[in-house]
């Protein structure tokens, strides 16, 4: 498929996006996620340059290059070329800066791996910066693994159940998050 449009990354560097056009934007993620995910696919390298911007305002998630297809789940999808059905323990998969925790100990990844990767996007939409940053992959991993986003850069408009919801999305515990 020829899918029009710009990456987010390419939309980001242009600084953050106004909350009333972010929230619907993020809103079409997560209902891709949610398709994603109810076929047992977890897409474990969740990031701006991963999303596509339309020209029609819509939203299109890419590159399921190392998603992950869970177990019961893999009819019709073993043939996909761009999928990976189980990566080495202990190995890690994925872009730090968007990569959750556990993603960065080279645990285990699941859905709610996903939604983390997801606050990330969001708080970026919503202040330009990334939620963890570092000038080296193993600061950034570090950051992840150790350090909470600073939530007091979201614009004052953003609404309470917005700063509750990248609360939850970015809890250090997976059991914490959807």
């Amino acid at each position: 498929e020829l899918v029009q449009g710009e990456t987010l990354a390419d939309r980001l560097q242009r600084g953050p996006i106004p909350v009333s056009e972010a929230l619907p934007m993020a809103k079409q993620i997560v209902e891709a996620l949610e398709a994603a995910h109810e076929k047992g696919i977890v897409h474990r390298d969740l990031k701006p340059g991963n999303v596509m911007v339309l020209r029609d305002g819509g939203i299109k998630v890419l590159d399921f290059g190392l998603a992950k297809v869970h177990e019961g789940h893999s009819a019709g999808l073993s043939n996909s070329p761009t999928m990976m059905s189980a990566s080495m323990p202990g190995s890690i998969l994925g872009t730090a800066a968007y990569m959750a925790p556990e993603q960065a100990k080279g645990l285990n990844a699941d859905s709610r791996s996903d939604l983390f990767s997801f606050g990330c996007i969001l708080f970026e939409m919503l202040t330009g910066r990334r939620a963890f940053d570092g000038d080296t992959a193993s600061e950034i991993i570090a950051s992840v693994i150790k350090t909470e986003p600073d939530l007091d850069l979201l614009p004052a408009i953003v609404n309470r159940a917005v700063r509750k919801l990248l609360q939850r999305c970015l809890e250090k515990n997976p059991k914490n998050r959807w």
